[in-house]
């Protein structure tokens, strides 16, 4: 298996938080604590904290980045789909939140599939933004409809939404793409088109793992059922 760095920031942490042009990476008190909620949010829900992580990414100027949208609307919808109280923090939003907080609640309003997406949609976006509401609306919903190994920031998707609610076919799609990366490695086959996407899911899933036990348990499960380069990558992932 590739030497996988184990980082020591949240990965939260790593795909919200704005990065500057020297890149160095900038944690504001604030920010650093909603990342910590947002990672163990699945252990103690607490909706009435969402509307603060969303006012305290859009004012930091986090969601002016489109994939950082995603990234956090994966995890609002996710809320939204396992939480019936959650809408009630989040919709109608404050007239607080800035145009990139509106846009990241619209992709929300979509992957949770609400009843009333439409009229959602006449809320969060303006008539400027009509493409953007396109886009949106022709996109795959729920998050399980996504194409996991498209790119990298579709595998942030898929930890956050699972984050938000601890729902393990979330997490077994983001073993599936470790697995792969296991398997592609041990052909030779590096060069192919979703390899990186791969890696990364193995190199999440190796920082992960030690900070949540559920996702352990997932692994410790599905060890016995895997052999070869497979087995190997997952009890590099567990430290065996």
């Amino acid at each position: 298996m590739m030497r996988l760095l184990s980082c020591t920031l949240l990965l939260l942490a790593m795909c919200l938080v704005p990065t500057h042009a020297n890149g160095a990476v900038t944690l504001s008190k604030s920010l650093t604590h909603y990342a910590r909620d947002m990672e163990f949010y699945y252990q103690k829900p607490r909706p009435e904290t969402l509307a603060g992580i969303l006012r305290t990414f859009d004012s930091q100027g986090t969601l002016s980045d489109n994939r950082k949208q995603l990234t956090l609307a994966a995890f609002f919808a996710q809320v939204l789909r396992s939480d019936h109280t959650a809408r009630q923090y989040l919709l109608p939003m404050p007239d607080s939140i800035g145009r990139d907080g509106r846009r990241t609640m619209a992709w929300a309003v979509h992957l949770a599939q609400l009843p009333d997406e439409t009229a959602l949609m006449d809320h969060l976006l303006t008539n400027q933004e009509s493409l953007l509401r396109a886009q949106i609306a022709k996109s795959p919903a729920p998050l399980t409809a996504w194409d996991i190994r498209s790119e990298k920031t579709v595998v942030q998707m898929f930890w956050t939404a699972f984050l938000a609610a601890g729902d393990t076919q979330l997490l077994d799609r983001i073993v599936e793409t470790a697995l792969r990366y296991a398997h592609l490695k041990a052909m030779g086959m590096q060069n192919t088109r979703d390899f990186a996407v791969c890696s990364s899911a193995a190199a999440s899933l190796y920082d992960m793992t030690p900070r949540h036990p559920i996702v352990r348990a997932r692994l410790e499960n599905l060890l016995p059922h895997y052999s070869g380069p497979e087995a190997e990558t997952l009890r590099t992932i567990l430290r065996q």
